[in-house]
This record gives structure tokens, sequence and C-alpha cells, in this order.
């Protein structure tokens, strides 16, 4: 993927399925942006690492899923990936696949879901970190 620029969002998430993500299903950044922060190579490369390490995720989810940390990937001002985090039910979706998310699969077809595909203590624990260094609105409970 190509991107040039990597921003980190708090924003307010919200129910139903148009507020929820931090970039809507028209491409929009979400209307409840709180605070942003442009991060850094550095930090871009040790989220990229983390993202896409099998080791990031197999930990249990709850189901509120109201995201409140939203990252979105950039070329040229245009959103080509986003990102929106639930720290509180420990759960993520991405608008694209991320392949080491999918372990532990059951059943076969459009009946295969997959086990456990909450981000592990360790990555949570990274994000976290994220929010609180930023003074971001919604950091996780302990």
């Amino acid at each position: 993927m190509k991107y040039d620029k990597v921003i980190m969002y708090d924003f307010k998430g919200g129910k139903g399925e148009e507020n929820i993500m931090i970039i809507d299903r028209y491409g929009k950044l979400s209307k409840s942006v709180r605070k942003q922060v442009i991060l850094d190579i550095n930090t871009v490369k040790i989220l990229n690492s983390k993202l896409e390490s099998k080791s990031s995720y197999g930990g249990g989810t709850a189901s509120c899923f109201d995201p409140h940390l939203g990252v979105v990937y950039y070329l040229k001002n245009k959103p080509v990936a986003h990102i929106s985090v639930c720290l509180d039910c420990n759960r993520l979706q991405s608008s694209i696949e991320i392949n080491a998310q999918k372990q532990g699969k059951n059943g076969k077809g459009k009946d295969a879901y997959y086990l456990l595909d909450g981000m592990s203590k360790s990555f949570r624990n990274y994000l976290n970190g994220l929010v609180l260094k930023y003074k971001f609105s919604h950091p996780a409970k302990s």
C-alpha cells in the first residue's frame, strides 16, 4: 500500500453504521473528530509492524464496538486505508484485510468465522500508550 502521511484521530465514535468508523462509506472523515496527530515515520513503522504481526492478535473481545481511536493512511491527502479501534471491547476494524488478524478459523465458506480476533494484551497496551501520549479522550479501562 502506498501512502505519504498517517494521522491518528481521537473521535467520538457513535452508534449506527454511518457514524461508527473514522472514515464513512463515502470516504469522508468522521465529523466527530476531537483531536488529530500526524504520526512520525518511526511510530508508523512500529505501528505497521504490529498490525502485520500474528502476535498482535488472538485476544478475546466484547461486543460493544464503539471506537474512539482512528488511524488513517493518506496518499496526496486522500484516504487510502483506515482503521477504527475500540479499546473497550479490544477490537479493531480495518478497511483493508489484515491477514495476521485471521487466526483460529472455524467452519467453511460463508459460515466461516475466526475465534479470538481481538488484539493481544501487548498490542492493546501499545495503542493505549499512544492514546495516553497524545492525551486523547478515551484511554483503555484497566
